[in-house]
Order: structure tokens, then C-alpha cells, then sequence
């Protein structure tokens, strides 16, 4: 019982160190008038904007939770 408490605890450590960070895939992309690309990542909770010289957008990006939309 005490191993499992002690692998419970370490469980919970490691999701709360990762807490305020959300990876988000597949964005809308489109360009601006100054041929930057604008990447706009977003699901039912968050909306992030992401604007890159490349003239594709990452497929994933991670981004805290803090800064949303």
C-alpha cells in the first residue's frame, strides 16, 4: 500500500508540473497583407494566435494556458 501512495504522489507531482501548458494541432492558416502567415490554433476552451514568416504553420505548438485568448 505504501508503494502505491508513493507512486500515486509521484503521479500527481508530474501532472501538476505540467499544468498551464496546452499543445494544440492541425491550425487554420492564412496570410496577411505584410505575407506573414497567421496560424490560429483553437478547441471548445482556448483560441491562440501564432504569426510565423514560414508559409506554412507547425502542425503542433505548445503554448501556456495563461496567455489564451
Amino acid at each position: 500500500m505504501k508503494r502505491f501512495s508513493l507512486v500515486f504522489c509521484a503521479l500527481l507531482a508530474s501532472f501538476s508540473a505540467v499544468a498551464g501548458r496546452i499543445t494544440m494541432s492541425a491550425p487554420e492558416q492564412s496570410t496577411t497583407e505584410s505575407g506573414q502567415t497567421l496560424c490560429i490554433y483553437s478547441n471548445s476552451i482556448y483560441t491562440f494566435t501564432y504569426v510565423t514568416k514560414s508559409k506554412h504553420c507547425p502542425y503542433s505548438k505548445t503554448f501556456d494556458t495563461e496567455n489564451a485568448e
